[in-house]
């Protein structure tokens, strides 16, 4: 048990995903009992559907609440964001997901208990929420080949072995996908508008794509803008020389022949294939073609350690 810390009682909630990667192993009992004895009193909520963590969340706002804590994936963040869109209280992530994106991105902790020593931090940023296929995004959005991975990885693969289960469908993908032509309208940051053809298109607000890799080091989430990071190749091969060089974290992926990027306010994106194409958003495939995102739909806080706090909150 964590000594006691002498302070002002501060309450919260904790939503959680029993469903969530790592979930089924977490302690919320221990979690509530280790947050108490730092004066933080947290009222635990297990979330039972999709959108049910905007639902509780939203019940409560009148609680007079200092955090809203979340053990899950980058999923329940999204939905608690939700929620807390145009309100004061922070979100203080307990990451058990996945791939756990924005907790990396924020430098949050990589298992749950770094994250929990985090809980009381005085430590916080924003980060831009974004609204698209009826649901809330943190990370951004992917047209083409990552969609149709997500929307046909076996669900049992991605529960018992993670990213590893994932990539076995992105092979059988990689060996079926057809490139197909999907064209790409919106407006620019400087205000502009355009227009551009991809096989493969990325919307980043977090840097981070799937866990560590860095799929475009210009996209700030703070900000109201996405990064657009376009693959135009028709080559197999290019696709995949794409995938290794994203996996070394060192952004190398921008500079194969046919990949672009373009920061913009806001964008859709359309098949011109003669058929819809599979849109995955957050990392659930949620969607098909047309697809639009943007513009920004507002800001909410993260607790993040004290040291990685930022003085641009919003």
């Amino acid at each position: 048990m964590a000594e006691a810390v002498a302070g002002p009682l501060r309450r919260g909630l904790l939503v959680y995903n029993p469903q969530a990667g790592g979930a089924r192993r977490v302690d919320v009992a221990g979690i509530v009992a280790r947050a108490a004895a730092r004066n933080l009193e947290l009222l635990a909520l297990p979330t039972e559907r999709a959108r049910h963590a905007t639902e509780l969340v939203a019940a409560r706002l009148g609680d007079a609440l200092d955090l809203v804590a979340v053990a899950g994936g980058d999923g329940t963040v999204g939905e608690v964001a939700e929620a807390l869109l145009g309100t004061d209280v922070p979100i203080a992530i307990l990451p058990t997901g996945t791939a756990n994106v924005v907790a990396r991105e924020y430098g949050i902790g990589r298992t749950l208990a770094e994250a929990e020593r985090t809980l009381t931090s005085p430590g916080r940023r924003p980060i831009t929420v974004w609204h698209a296929a009826g649901r809330t995004s943190l990370i951004g959005a992917g047209v083409g080949f990552d969609a149709r991975v997500m929307k046909n990885v076996v669900p049992w693969l991605k529960r018992a072995f993670g990213r590893t289960g994932i990539g076995w469908t992105a092979t059988l993908e990689w060996l079926k996908y057809e490139f197909p032509e999907i064209e790409v309208t919106g407006i620019r940051a400087d205000g502009a508008a355009f227009t551009v053809r991809a096989t493969f298109v990325l919307a980043a607000n977090t840097r981070r794509y799937g866990g560590d890799p860095i799929l475009s080091p210009y996209a700030d989430p703070e900000n109201d803008l996405l990064d657009l990071v376009l693959f135009a190749s028709h080559s197999r091969g290019t696709l995949a020389r794409w995938y290794g060089r994203l996996s070394r974290g060192r952004a190398a992926h921008l500079d194969v022949e046919g990949c672009s990027r373009l920061a913009v306010r806001s964008f859709s994106a359309r098949s011109l294939a003669g058929y819809e194409l599979d849109v995955q958003v957050d990392g659930d495939a949620v969607t098909t073609t047309p697809f639009e995102m943007g513009a920004a739909a507002g800001r909410v806080r993260l607790v993040v350690p004290e040291a990685g706090a930022s003085t641009r909150i919003e």
